[in-house]
């Protein structure tokens, strides 16, 4: 008897500094260093701490935000630059309690550029799972 099932890896932990490319060839030093992306993380599940900027809401339910690396980003402050920024998708919605939150967000992350009127976002997630962020 065959018996098929898979395992779900644990989503691999990541840094802002993690979504900075460390080039290896010397043609991609000619792209400034803000719009480059690590494509070989692409279809990856990551986990990343940052503070979410609400671009689709219902009162404070939030389906699609922009996950910054530091509060105030897009709103008080100038927009990071797009490589780090995400842009996710929380299909489920997630109720957000207040914008100084910090929160870990785990998900499927793409290098996709997205354009949104608060900023401009090199790679996507789809969230699979948001909870509080508390140090590791």
């Amino acid at each position: 008897m065959l018996c098929a099932f898979t395992v779900s890896a644990e989503p691999k932990p990541m840094d802002w500094a993690d979504l900075v490319p460390k080039e290896a060839d010397r043609a991609s030093l000619n792209i400034p260093r803000w719009e480059r992306v690590r494509t070989d993380l692409d279809n990856k599940d990551i986990r990343i701490p940052g503070f979410i900027v609400p671009v689709e809401f219902d009162g404070k339910v939030v389906t699609r935000f922009l996950l910054v690396p530091y509060f105030g980003a897009c709103i008080h402050e100038p927009p990071p630059p797009p490589n780090q920024t995400i842009y996710a998708e929380f299909e489920a919605g997630f109720q957000l309690e207040s914008l100084w939150t910090p929160y870990w967000i785990e998900g499927m992350i793409i290098a996709s550029q997205v354009e949104e009127e608060l900023a401009t976002a090199s790679y996507t997630m789809t969230a699979e799972k948001i909870e509080p962020y508390s140090y590791e």
